[in-house]
């Protein structure tokens, strides 16, 4: 599957990798351009099957690629292509200028599709079972699973195509410091608020922000609100804000009387978008209820979590705020 985010537009949006292909502001700016034509198409594209989101998330990429290569010189172009590999990490033996360098047979392939396959799998079962229990388990497992998927795959090339890959990932490069970046957040736009201060609408910019959708029929819903209450109280409001869009599941739940009752009676004091027209669900490609998306203070989707926090006793909510609060805790 093609990555959502994909590691090209977070790359390309950190000062230090900028700095490690020498691009001039001109540079910077014209890119940018490019990627905020790409990246909200594919971001949207991260709930659907892979077999169905490939051929547009490759086309999308392809048009990424071709519109940075109006604004890198070839051995900038050369250079992040080199990155981008040594982000997406093993994985990278399967694209197919890497493949097609390598000399990468059809039965190699097969069984390097199977052991990522396994990987994946492994992984999902781990954060599926195990919830986020523990932040240091989380990381070490991940380190570790990648560390041995690593090892078999480099097990099934030969030695010449091991010196092969080296050399197409080229000189190694710390990306521990940058930041995924999903997109610029979609706006939030609805004709009917609740707890609108001012009628001023609230923008997802400036301020850490979390925007929430949520349904008042929605058990999982109900059970997740009281989270945002204390995050609204924990975190200063200067550089914190939430913002509810309230999208209904039933024609009962389309009452705006309804949801300001209930609004009312879960002391939601934040601003809440009426969203009966399903404007903002799909423009945030949203397909579950409750689901919660973390907004840096430069306006860029970071993190996002579906369903109700801490079910089943799994810490989401404390990984969450623990989120929150690296975002207020970065330099702009």
């Amino acid at each position: 599957a093609v990555p959502i985010p994909h590691p090209m537009t977070s790359l390309l949006r950190d000062k230090q990798v900028r700095n490690e292909l020498g691009m001039s502001t001109a540079q910077i700016d014209a890119a940018e351009q490019v990627i905020r034509g790409v990246d909200l198409p594919l971001w949207r594209l991260r709930d659907v099957p892979p077999r169905q989101r490939n051929d547009m998330a490759v086309w999308l990429i392809r048009q990424l690629r071709q519109g940075l290569g109006q604004i890198l010189s070839p051995p900038q172009v050369e250079r992040l292509d080199q990155l981008v590999r040594q982000a997406e990490g093993i994985a990278a033996v399967l694209e197919p200028e890497v493949a097609s360098g390598m000399d990468l047979t059809g039965e190699q392939a097969n069984r390097i599709r199977i052991l990522l396959s396994t990987s994946y799998a492994k992984l999902a079962t781990f954060y599926r079972n195990d919830g986020l229990l523990s932040e240091s388990r989380r990381v070490a497992y991940v380190r570790n699973l990648r560390e041995e998927t690593e090892e078999n795959v480099l097990a099934v090339l030969s030695g010449p195509q091991r010196r092969t890959l080296r050399k197409l990932m080229g000189r190694p490069f710390d990306l521990s410091h940058v930041r995924i970046i999903a997109c610029k957040a979609p706006e939030v736009q609805a004709d009917t608020w609740i707890n609108l201060p001012e009628g001023r609408t609230p923008e997802p910019v400036g301020k850490v922000t979390v925007v929430h959708f949520y349904t008042f029929g929605c058990g999982n819903c109900i059970r997740t609100l009281p989270y945002y209450n204390g995050w609204r109280e924990h975190f200063s409001p200067s550089a914190f804000q939430i913002i509810g869009i309230h999208r209904p599941e039933t024609e009962q739940e389309q009452d705006i009387d309804k949801v300001k009752e209930r609004a009312a009676e879960a002391s939601i004091q934040y601003p809440v978008a009426i969203d009966n027209d399903s404007r903002m669900w799909n423009a945030w490609a949203n397909r579950i209820w409750p689901s919660i998306y973390l907004i840096d203070r430069s306006g860029y989707v970071r993190y996002w979590w579906y369903g109700e926090l801490n079910w089943q006793g799994a810490e989401s909510e404390r990984y969450l705020r623990d989120r929150i609060q690296e975002l207020m805790d970065e330099t702009p």
